[in-house]
């Protein structure tokens, strides 16, 4: 069975270049735009990995990871933070899992 991931990320064109790299990974990849998005997702469906925005304000990280540490269904979701980096792919650079 495919692992499923969530694409947290404001930039519709990174958001497509993280779904493809996901995809080529063997990922099943869904993407939302804004961080409440996620974690309502996150709580509802079944995610194995978050990817980030690394360059989002730190209030709205705090948002995701907070949000989803309130449910046991999503407390433990690894996520990565992903790194746009002008017109190369984005470049994951870091995962953790949230406890």
């Amino acid at each position: 069975m495919r692992k499923h991931a969530l694409v947290v990320h404001p930039d519709r064109e990174t958001r497509i270049l993280l779904e493809r790299w996901l995809h080529s990974e063997g990922y099943l990849p869904q993407s939302v735009r804004r961080g409440s998005d996620a974690v309502l997702l996150a709580k509802h469906a079944n995610v194995d990995l978050i990817v980030l925005d690394r360059k989002a304000p730190h209030s709205e990280c705090s948002d995701v990871i907070l949000g989803l540490m309130t449910d046991p269904k999503s407390a433990c979701i690894p996520i990565a933070f992903a790194n746009g980096n002008s017109k190369d792919l984005p470049i994951l650079a870091t995962s953790r899992t949230v406890h």
